[in-house]
């Protein structure tokens, strides 16, 4: 006995959906494209600019990236009320 929802299950899978365009172009799947090579090269440059940033994977940058700049913003205040103090 097949219920109503197998039924509607089974002509959702039979269901294609076309390969989404951005701007009128097709996106390749291997992400080879010229953008794809300069997201690479900006991570890796970012790899070089963040301590222990390297071999990290581009989330795990991101949010090390994140941290790090959270860190540097505290030292600039450190220092900037250590200067008040000191009337530097």
């Amino acid at each position: 006995m097949m219920s109503s929802l197998d039924s509607g299950c089974s002509n959702m899978r039979s269901r294609r959906r076309r390969p989404s365009a951005v701007g009128g172009r097709r996106r390749r799947v291997g992400g080879g494209g010229r953008k794809s090579r300069t997201v690479r090269v900006k991570v890796k440059k970012l790899q070089m600019l963040v301590p222990g940033g390297r071999g990290l994977e581009a989330e795990r940058l991101f949010h090390h990236t994140a941290d790090y700049i959270m860190y540097l913003r505290l030292q600039v205040d450190v220092l900037q009320e250590l200067s008040k103090i000191y009337k530097l």
